[in-house]
């Protein structure tokens, strides 16, 4: 009897230091308050990303961002609460509108070298403030599900200002898979077409990848009480988090862009998502893009890819 409550205890020891290790990797992860004081103090940039954040295409959109100052605006919605988002009208009548989608630890500003090109071809940009991040008044990521009900959320507001709307999402990274699941939804006609810029298949795959070539950390059995927490917590399920079968179910005209240096979130993802994707579709793999920096690696090549994919469809 003592070995089997000495075997017990230890159990219960075991599990509750996995729960607390899941516990301490949930708030590091997805509470933007912890997230942002760490990447503040401790992340270093590289000389890589200097190259990108340092060029002339997205400083000089990122001063077009700033400069055309953007209407604030917040909009309460069921299920999400009050949200926000910058809006840029363009100077003439239009019914051609973009939402664009920002990743993760970031803010609706670095979408400006997407807003930008669109704003410039006549369409009203949108670009929210995904949960926890920028102007969203809530404290916790969910890597693009809850993100989805913000992305309805701002459709239903782009056809209510304008019945006769032709909807464009744009998405980069966690961006690019709110997008995704987005169009997994009972979407309005009147939304056209999408684009994903370099998003994952699926939430495990995407921390499991992560947690063993970034932290070092074994999947099984943190990951499973990172999700574990996270479920406790009324947040989301990691499983249940997953482009790849959103897209079986899109009838959205979708192009799928990615960068082939990118080693966050895997290249061979875009392909895996461009052959589950029921909708009709395109894709376009851009030669040494890391994460997130195809559009500024090689930007003719990108936005060839964007505009002929839109052509005729809004």
């Amino acid at each position: 009897m003592k070995t089997v409550k000495a075997l017990f205890g230890a159990s219960a020891a075991a599990t509750a230091a996995v729960m607390g290790a899941g516990a301490l990797i949930y708030e590091g992860a997805l509470n933007t308050r912890v997230n942002r004081f760490f990447v503040e103090r401790f992340k270093k940039p590289t000389d890589k990303q200097d190259d990108v954040y340092g060029g002339d295409l997205y400083v000089g959109a990122q001063r077009w961002f700033s400069e055309n100052k953007g209407e604030d605006v917040a909009i309460t919605s069921p299920g999400t609460g009050r949200i926000h988002a910058y809006l840029f009208h363009p100077a003439e009548e239009t019914h051609k509108w973009a939402i664009c989608c920002h990743g993760y630890n970031s803010a609706p500003s670095s979408t400006a070298v997407f807003a930008k090109h669109f704003y410039e071809k006549g369409f009203h940009c949108v670009c929210p403030s995904l949960r926890g991040w920028g102007n969203d008044e809530t404290s916790y990521c969910s890597m693009g599900w809850r993100d989805k009900d913000v992305l309805l959320a701002w459709i239903r507001y782009a056809v209510a200002e304008d019945p006769d709307a032709e909807i464009l999402l744009h998405g980069y990274s966690m961006g690019g898979v709110t997008t995704l699941l987005a169009t997994g939804e009972a979407l309005p006609p009147n939304v056209k077409a999408a684009v994903s810029d370099c998003a994952f298949t699926t939430c495990w795959e995407q921390f499991t990848n992560v947690m063993r070539s970034y932290a070092h950390l074994p999947p099984f059995p943190l990951l499973y009480a990172v999700n574990a927490v996270s479920k406790l917590r009324g947040n989301f399920d990691f499983r249940k988090n997953a482009p790849i079968e959103a897209v079986r179910r899109s009838v959205t005209p979708t192009v799928f862009l990615h960068g082939t240096a990118d080693d966050f979130v895997s290249f061979s993802m875009m392909d895996r998502l461009y052959e589950a994707c029921a909708a009709p579709k395109a894709k376009q793999a851009i030669e040494g893009g890391l994460h997130a920096t195809a559009v500024v690696k090689d930007p003719d090549t990108y936005w060839a890819a964007v505009d002929a994919f839109l052509e005729g469809r809004i």
